[in-house]
C-alpha cells in the first residue's frame, strides 16, 4: 500500500479540507491518507473549538485513513519547528508522498526556490535575522528576506501564508533527506486570512469560526454551507453535550488566575517569554476585561499576535524553557494513533514494525515526560468547562483508544 501523508490542524474540518483530501489521494496515486493531527491546541496559539477526538472524527468521515496526533509542543510552534514535527511522524510510517494546499499550486517553484536560498543561504540568513530583531514575524521576515536576494523569474511568492508553510514543508523532507516525494494542490475558494463568509462554498476556517461563535450563542446553521454534514452533525452534538466551543475567552479566566498568581521571577523561567516580557505581562492583565483587550494592549511591532498567543498557550499549561527546549531538540518520542479507518488499519499493521517510533494506542502503554506533558494540557483545554463535562474529559485524554471507522458502512465501530 501507497501512503501520502497530510499535516493539519482541521478547526474545523471544512469543504476546502475535502477537496485538499481527495485531490490529495488522487494527485499522488495513493491507497492510504496518513493525517498528523494537531491537539487541542494550534499553531497560531489557540485552543482548538473542538477536541482533537472530535476533529478525528470528521476528518475520517471525510477521508482520511490514518490520524495521528502531533503533540503540543511542536503543535505550538513557528512554523519550521511545526513542519518538521510533522514530516518526522510521517517518515516514521514510511509515507511517500507529503501533499499540501498553496496559492501558488506548482511544486517545481518550491524545490526551484529551495535551491536558489541554498545559493544565497548566508545573504538570506544575515536578511532574515536583520528583520527579525526588527520586530517582524516569522513570515514576513522571511518574505522581505527573500525580497532582497537576487532572484530570477521562477521564483515562489513568500509573502503567501500557505506558500510560506509549505517551503517549511519542502526543506524539512529536503534536510532531512527522507525518500518522500513533495505535492502541492492550488489552494482555492477564500484566501487563508479570509474572515468573512460571504457565499463561498469553500471558506476560510477563519471565517468559520468567526461566523461560529459571532452571537452570545454559537450557532452552527450559520455556517452549514462551508463545511460537510458530517461536519455540522459532530459540532451540534458537540454544543449539545458541552455547551460550548473552546476558545480563548472561555480560557481567559484561567490565564488571568495564572499571570496575577505567578511571580514574575517564575514568569520569566517559563518558555518564550522573554527579554523582560513577564513585567509587561504582569502589568497589562491587571487592567484587561477580556483576552482581546489584553492582546491588544500586549501587542508591539516588535511582538505579533501569533507569538504571544504561543507564549500564553505556554504560560497556561506552565511549559518551562528547559523541557521544552530539550524536547524540541529531539522530536516526536512516538506515534499516536487518535483514528484509523479499514484502511488505515491494514496499512499499520503493514508497516508498525518497521516504524522507527513506538506506536501508542493510549496513553498508559508508555511512559515519557511529554506523554504526562499531554495529559496536563488536555486538562487546562477544558479548564473553562462545567466540572462534569472536566472530570469526563480528562479521563478520555488517557483512556480513550483510537476511533475505528468503516468506510463503507459509514459507521464507527
Amino acid at each position: 500500500m501507497k501512503a501520502c501523508g497530510i499535516i493539519v490542524e482541521y478547526n474545523p474540518f471544512h469543504n476546502g479540507h475535502s477537496y485538499h483530501l481527495q485531490l490529495s489521494k488522487k494527485q499522488t496515486e495513493s491507497d492510504c491518507i496518513i493525517a498528523v493531527m494537531s491537539g487541542n491546541f494550534l499553531q497560531r496559539g489557540e485552543p482548538a473549538i473542538m477536541s482533537k477526538w472530535e476533529r478525528a472524527k470528521t476528518a475520517l468521515m471525510g477521508g482520511a485513513d490514518l490520524i495521528i496526533e502531533l503533540p503540543y509542543l511542536y503543535a505550538v510552534s513557528p512554523a519550521p519547528v511545526f513542519a518538521q514535527a510533522g514530516v518526522r511522524l510521517l517518515q516514521a510510517l514510511r509515507a511517500k508522498t507529503l501533499c499540501f494546499g498553496s496559492e501558488s499550486g506548482n511544486i517545481d517553484l518550491f524545490y526551484h526556490t529551495i535551491s536558489q536560498l541554498e545559493k544565497q543561504k548566508d545573504l538570506y540568513d544575515e536578511a532574515f535575522h536583520s528583520y527579525s530583531k526588527q520586530g517582524y514575524s516569522f513570515p514576513k521576515a522571511s518574505s522581505l528576506a527573500a525580497d532582497s536576494l537576487s532572484w530570477d523569474s521562477a521564483a515562489l511568492d513568500l509573502s503567501q501564508p500557505n506558500n510560506i508553510l509549505g517551503m517549511e514543508y519542502v526543506k524539512a523532507i529536503v534536510n532531512s533527506h527522507v525518500p518522500m516525494e513533495a505535492h502541492t494542490i492550488k489552494r482555492i475558494g477564500a484566501s487563508f486570512h479570509e474572515e468573512r463568509m460571504d457565499a463561498h462554498q469553500i471558506a476560510s476556517a477563519t471565517a468559520i469560526r468567526k461566523t461560529l461563535n459571532s452571537s452570545k450563542k454559537p450557532c452552527v446553521s450559520s455556517i452549514e454551507q462551508a463545511v460537510p454534514s458530517d461536519t455540522s452533525l459532530i459540532l451540534s452534538h458537540y454544543l449539545k453535550e458541552n455547551g460550548q466551543f473552546t476558545t480563548w475567552d472561555s480560557l481567559f479566566p484561567l490565564l488571568r488566575y495564572k499571570l496575577l498568581a505567578t511571580s514574575a521571577e517564575e514568569l520569566g523561567n517559563l518558555y518564550e517569554v522573554e527579554e523582560g516580557l513577564e513585567y509587561r505581562l504582569k502589568e497589562t492583565i491587571r487592567h484587561a476585561d477580556s483576552f482581546h483587550s489584553f492582546m491588544a494592549a500586549l501587542k508591539t511591532k516588535r511582538y505579533t499576535w501569533t507569538r504571544l498567543q504561543r507564549m500564553c498557550l505556554h504560560i497556561l499549561n506552565h511549559i518551562s524553557r528547559p523541557d521544552a527546549e530539550a524536547a524540541l531538540k529531539e522530536g516526536p518520542p512516538y506515534l499516536r494513533i487518535l483514528g484509523m479507518s479499514d484502511v488505515g488499519q491494514c496499512y499499520l499493521n503493514a508497516v508498525k514494525k518497521q516504524a522507527d517510533l513506538p506506536v501508542l494506542t493510549t496513553l498508559s502503554k508508555m511512559q515519557h515526560p511529554l506523554i504526562d506533558l499531554e495529559k496536563r494540557v488536555s486538562a487546562v483545554y477544558f479548564g473553562g468547562y462545567p466540572q462534569t463535562v472536566l472530570t469526563k474529559k480528562i479521563k478520555e485524554e488517557y483512556s480513550t483508544p483510537p476511533l475505528r471507522f468503516q468506510k463503507d458502512k459509514g459507521l464507527f465501530i
